[in-house]
């Protein structure tokens, strides 16, 4: 019998490819667009379009935000984990890890309210694009900042659970973590340079 969870997991891995391939796309066509704007301003080119910096805007902050909500999904997105990493494992360690995801969904519902907000205010026209309105580029900070939340609401169940099952939800996150590094070689690089520099700076 499927779990919640089975259907959960199918649900984000969906949501993953969507946003990586929409992201991807995106990254395609502000590369292609950045080659045509450079070719117009070669001297024997006269066609010089004026929608093509807005554009440029548009999809790259698609590429750029869509990308921010695929980073908290996959949990790699920057944080400043000092003491969590520090307290990794132990009670203290999940207390924090409740407290700094509460604080993140805060600060994601804040975004989203306020880019609904912004979208909602932002009836007139672009500059150069007069088909498409302000609205629709201002989008992607409430999509974002949706998915952000929706992945830190997931992030805050697990820490609570966390403290309930006395770590075992950390035990199975670390497993997969281990597991997922084995597969990917530029992880397995970078935290075979993490642990040479870490023993480097072990005293002798």
């Amino acid at each position: 019998e499927d779990s919640p969870m089975k259907y959960w997991n199918k649900f984000e891995n969906i949501v993953g490819v969507l946003m990586r391939s929409i992201a991807s796309v995106c990254l395609g066509i502000v590369f292609a667009l950045f080659i045509l704007n450079i070719a117009t301003r070669l001297p024997f080119i006269t066609y010089n379009p004026k929608w093509i910096d807005e554009t440029i805007q548009f999809f790259l902050v698609w590429m750029i935000f869509l990308g921010s909500a695929e980073l908290v999904r996959t949990r790699g997105h920057f944080v400043v984990d000092i003491l969590t990493d520090h307290f990794h494992g132990t009670a203290t360690g999940r207390v924090l890890a409740v407290i700094s995801t509460a604080l993140m969904l805060v600060t994601y519902a804040v975004i989203f309210y306020f880019g609904v907000r912004l979208c909602m205010k932002s009836d007139a026209a672009m500059y150069t694009l007069h088909f498409m309105k302000k609205s629709y580029f201002y989008s992607c900070i409430p999509v974002s900042a949706f998915f952000m939340a929706l992945f830190t609401m997931r992030d805050l169940i697990f820490s609570v659970m966390d403290i309930v099952t006395h770590g075992a939800v950390t035990r199975r996150l670390d497993a997969e973590k281990a597991e997922a590094m084995k597969q990917d070689d530029d992880a397995k690089a970078i935290a075979e340079a993490a642990q040479a520099l870490k023993q480097d700076q072990e005293p002798q």
